[in-house]
């Protein structure tokens, strides 16, 4: 196969939600001698932005199940050449440190917006579930972190949100705050301090630009 038709391949393997097709072309890509760089942004870039673009908009009867295989399939794709990736000291996009406010147990919505932000090429440090809000800022100042991503799917925790931002100014990092989940908002986000996001696709959107934004 041509690199195009492994690229064209290897981004419906990720839309279709074929984990064991799409780490099998990531394993034929780099034995064809196609860089980890380029699987990464002209393979699976274009087919996880097509996955999410078909969840929000309901394209084809696209569910949050079929974007939940579509993360799946990047995770297996991931595990293939994020190897070659270090090797090939592939800059990343920027650096993100995310977590579920401590409470809040639900991984779904995380991993999926994860799966998206890896696909974009962003490294990401991911801080779990039910994360003590020091971990937050640890992680941050660990990773040198561009923007700390928050999140929460249940109201009793939406404190922690306000919390948090009122920790990153003391510390003064410079640092972007995004918050997403079930439970949040825009209005909440903007009673916070935050930036916010719907979906996974608006969050890597929103975070290109605020990258931009600070260059």
């Amino acid at each position: 196969m041509s690199k195009e038709e492994i690229f064209d391949k290897l981004s419906k393997a990720l839309i279709d939600g074929d984990d064991l097709l799409a780490a099998d072309l990531a394993k034929q890509a780099l034995k064809q001698g196609i860089s980890a760089i380029d699987i990464l942004n002209k393979g699976c870039t274009p087919g996880m932005l097509k996955a999410g673009e078909m969840y929000a908009s309901g394209l084809g009867g696209a569910s949050l199940t079929d974007l939940l295989m579509s993360g799946e399939s990047m995770q297996a794709v991931l595990g293939v050449i994020r190897p070659h990736l270090k090797a090939e000291k592939a800059e990343a996009a920027g650096k993100l440190v995310i977590g579920m406010v401590e409470g809040d147990l639900h991984t779904i919505g995380k991993s999926v917006v994860i799966s998206m932000f890896e696909s974009a090429g962003w490294a990401v440090t991911d801080l779990g579930e039910d994360v003590p809000l020091p971990k937050f800022i640890e992680g941050a100042k660990r990773e040198k972190a561009d923007i700390i991503g928050a999140a929460s799917a249940i109201t009793g925790c939406l404190d922690k949100l306000k919390t948090l931002k009122e920790m990153i100014d003391k510390e003064k990092l410079p640092v972007k705050y995004m918050i997403g989940g079930w439970a949040t908002g825009p209005e909440l986000a903007k009673s916070v301090g935050a930036y916010f996001a719907r979906d996974a696709l608006a969050a890597v959107q929103l975070a290109s630009e605020l990258m931009e934004e600070a260059e």
